[in-house]
């Protein structure tokens, strides 16, 4: 595919989703004079063109009122598009953007879960997809603002791990908004480091009722962190995924730091929305019995979270 993407803050940027990653990264995209334009839900849709985008971060608050619809058609033609919507929207937002997308549009998602890429091609065939992973501690306090609280670094990478122009020009056009950004030549496995945090700390916090310290400061919790990290590194490596063995060390360490950090299915659970469990642990369970390996606790985990939902 001829890569016509330069990279330059001339191109439109559209960002799927005005959340706390679309509309944190989205800000600062922004402020570093790059234009941006939002796809939004019917709801969020009065709210953010009536008052903009406010975003709170380290003392500094700022709002930006970018264009916003609820048709991706008004938003076109672009050059970037960024999904940041939950991974049970993918499907959804896909089917609505396939009709004015073309082959020199390149969709980069920043989603959590492992698969994102994959629905995208399935549904697109012969797009140019992006893999991204952002490390990001934030929230949506109220429709239109966030507050991010730590983190924010974000990696992006071909899916074959090469180097392409057009990865160069992400990485470029993030870096010139001052996001922490690098590439990756194996982004499938910073999605799998990324899904160890990801299946311990947000599903946890639900059974747990509480921030990120409920686990922390509980040895039983860590014991449970272990067994399911133990088993998405097994996992993984069924795949051809190595993580290291030290992984749940180090997030356990960098975790410390976000004390008081509600996880974003906890956030979800407490005000009666949707969660992503089936794309966490609901994902390693699911991929478990497909390549033959025991990941019992994962699937006890996500039926642990499912009981509680449904209550």
């Amino acid at each position: 595919m001829k890569e016509v993407f330069s990279g330059d803050h001339s191109m439109n940027i559209v960002i799927v989703g005005a959340g706390a990653v679309g509309g944190y990264y989205g800000s600062l995209l922004w402020k570093a004079g790059i234009k941006v334009s939002y796809l939004v839900t019917q709801r969020s849709l009065p709210i953010i063109r009536s008052k903009g985008l406010t975003v709170k971060s380290k003392g500094e608050v700022w709002t930006f009122k970018p264009s916003v619809s609820v048709n991706p058609a008004e938003l076109m033609p672009c050059d970037l598009i960024i999904i940041a919507v939950k991974r049970f929207d993918t499907e959804k937002v896909i089917d609505a953007l396939q009709p004015v997308i073309n082959e020199n549009t390149v969709v980069l998602p920043l989603q959590n879960g492992i698969d994102s890429e994959e629905e995208i091609l399935k549904r697109l065939p012969g797009i140019k997809a992006l893999g991204g992973v952002a490390f990001l501690a934030a929230k949506l306090e109220e429709a239109g603002v966030i507050a991010h609280l730590g983190a924010g670094a974000v990696s992006i990478g071909e899916l074959d791990g090469s180097e392409s122009g057009q990865l160069q020009a992400v990485v470029n056009l993030f870096k010139d908004a001052g996001i922490p950004v690098k590439p990756s030549k194996d982004i499938y496995r910073a999605k799998w480091q990324k899904l160890c945090w990801n299946a311990v700390f947000n599903p946890l916090s639900v059974i747990l009722n509480g921030p990120v310290d409920c686990i922390l400061d509980s040895k039983d919790a860590l014991d449970i962190a272990y067994k399911i990290f133990d088993e998405i590194r097994a996992l993984s490596e069924k795949r051809g995924i190595v993580l290291d063995t030290n992984l749940m060390d180090e997030q356990i360490s960098v975790t410390q730091k976000l004390r008081g950090f509600s996880t974003s299915m906890y956030e979800d659970f407490s005000h009666g929305k949707p969660t992503e469990i089936d794309y966490f642990n609901g994902y390693v369970c699911r991929e478990g019995a497909k390549y033959n390996v025991p990941v019992p606790v994962n699937c006890t985990i996500t039926a642990l979270v499912k009981a509680i939902l449904s209550r």
